[in-house]
């Protein structure tokens, strides 16, 4: 073995053994400095507890403390609380649980300035606690030793000082929901960043941009969010300097104030993944996304404040084979008569949204070769032509897992054709016209299901006893319909059933009462 070679693996392994042996012990000023951190902050749940000199004198065994192994030096804090994310399963007392959870554990108070004496913390993350509708400290952005800062969803209001721009050394930022703020053009100056992500609340408490020119000085940006940004001077282009930011591979501009066409620019981003422009342009899509043959994530989701992107030839669907992921809901596909022949070609398709949009009239295909796909949403779908029945290429869809299609004013009798449905979990036949329940046989071929909504129908004559033996219900609505006679003793037999929604009929109640769930309000109601 070449000796220079046995040099290199003597020392790598003498490295090692230092390591090993050698306890990272903190430095006194920093601990001290920790200590007064701590003093200044809010700590409901005691989280905290560790950072106790008397009973760990070293403070890189404090929890969410690291310390550099070798130099000892503090290097990262993470003092991250997580915000709970709003589930639509979840009903009025279990998001307030959930709440009130977060609210014992988040921290608080006020962020002392001592924190700038960490001359070496290279990591910062305060996300997701609740620092009281205070302003960003404008003294963190004199920690310039930092690469990593997330100040997301922790209660800061007000506009990012524009001394962000110091922190030239930051790879990944993360100032989302800052609530009434202003993005500071100054964040172009951070030409080191890999990472951006401002997100704003819905209104009343938005995020404004000012301009956008800034935006091209950020030449490394490999994942970029700027969602519900909201512009001071009304709408804003997209710039079509996006498309020479090469290195991006996630790129998210949903919902801000973007008007306008989506730039064909956008096409040049050949390495992108994830790309979402849902509510962020209307116009014209461009047939350079085609071009974007890396995509898993496309969502052009339109309809929102106004805004409806047209899509006419849709041949560069075909192209994005490793899609994963698209949602076209509420644009207008009027005249894209290919689509039903394009997505075939989609063999990693998993997810499609159609939702309130505007199709073309289609012969009524039987089939289609379309093996992968586990979710659908054909809600509140607008034709040339008046349907009123399910398309028959849906029940041919055997590996779907959730099925939506409310709102479309389907009628008669719910059709047998959902048999072949047999791994579906969730389906949505709410706010249609149906007015009676299909075959029995129908119930007995989902051994899956968990949710099924039938609410705001026309559904009427009993509750089929059968309906007992989908055993694997979560929650059953049938609400708002025309349902009498005696409620099934059959429902006994689904243990499972969290949520029963038999409100607005004309029911046989037994002497027991039934709690039920309302959909819609996400409240308890009690039938007497």
């Amino acid at each position: 073995m070449n000796s220079s070679i046995l040099i290199m693996v003597f020392v790598h392994f003498c490295w090692i053994s230092l390591s090993i042996s050698r306890e990272t012990v903190c430095i006194g000023s920093e601990r001290e400095t920790l200590l007064k951190l701590k003093h200044h902050l809010t700590d409901p749940s005691n989280r905290l507890s560790s950072w106790n000199a008397s009973v760990t004198p070293n403070c890189c065994e404090w929890d969410g403390v690291v310390c550099n192994n070798f130099t000892s030096h503090v290097s990262e804090l993470h003092l991250r609380t997580s915000f709970p994310d709003f589930d639509d399963s979840l009903d009025e007392e279990a998001w307030e649980e959930a709440l009130e959870e977060y609210n014992r554990v988040a921290l608080g108070g006020e962020i002392n300035p001592c924190l700038v004496d960490l001359k070496h913390l290279n990591y910062l993350d305060l996300s997701g606690n609740d620092f009281q509708s205070t302003p960003i400290p404008s003294f963190i952005t004199k920690i310039t030793s930092l690469t990593y800062l997330n100040l997301s969803r922790a209660g800061f209001m007000w506009d990012i000082p524009p001394q962000i721009g110091n922190l030239s050394n930051l790879l990944y930022l993360d100032l989302s929901y800052v609530v009434y703020g202003t993005i500071p053009p100054q964040i172009g100056s951070l030409s080191n960043l890999l990472h951006l992500h401002l997100r704003g609340r819905y209104h009343p408490r938005p995020l404004f941009l000012e301009n956008i020119n800034w935006l091209s000085s950020l030449s490394k940006i490999r994942y970029l969010t700027l969602s519900n940004i909201w512009s001071r001077r009304g709408g804003m282009l997209i710039p079509s300097s996006l498309g020479s930011m090469n290195s991006l591979v996630h790129l998210d501009l949903s919902y801000s104030e973007f008007i306008g066409n989506i730039p064909p620019h956008i096409g040049n981003l050949s390495k992108l993944v994830y790309l979402d422009l849902s509510g962020a342009a209307n116009g014209t899509l461009p047939s350079q996304i085609g071009n974007l043959s890396n995509l898993l994530y496309l969502s052009l989701q339109s309809g929102y404040y106004n805004k409806y992107l047209f899509i006419g030839n849709v041949d560069w669907l075909s192209s994005l084979t490793k899609l994963e992921y698209l949602n076209l809901g509420g644009a207008n596909l009027s005249q894209s008569f290919h689509l039903l022949h394009s997505l075939p070609a989609l063999s990693s398709l998993v997810h499609l949204d159609l939702s309130r949009c505007t199709l073309p009239h289609y012969n009524q295909q039987s089939f289609l070769n379309f093996s992968s796909l586990l979710t659908l949403d054909l809600s509140e779908v607008y034709y040339h032509s008046t349907i009123s029945f399910v398309p028959k290429w849906v029940f041919g869809l055997k590996k779907l897992v959730s099925l939506s299609l409310y709102a479309n004013n389907f009628e008669g009798q719910i059709p047998d054709g959902f048999r072949n449905l047999t791994l579906l979990e969730n389906l949505y036949l709410d706010e249609n016209s149906y007015s009676s329940f299909t075959p029995l046989l129908f119930y007995n071929s989902f051994a899956h299901l968990k949710f099924l909504d039938l609410s705001s129908n026309n559904l009427q004559g009993t509750i089929p006893d059968d309906l007992g033996n989908v055993t694997s219900l979560v929650t059953l609505d049938l609400s708002t319909n025309q349902l009498e006679g005696p409620i099934p003793t059959s429902l006994g037999k689904v243990t499972s059933l969290v949520i029963l929604n038999l409100s607005h009929n004309k029911l046989e109640v037994p002497s027991s009462k039934f709690h039920v769930l309302t959909a819609r309000k996400q409240r308890m109601v009690g039938m007497e």
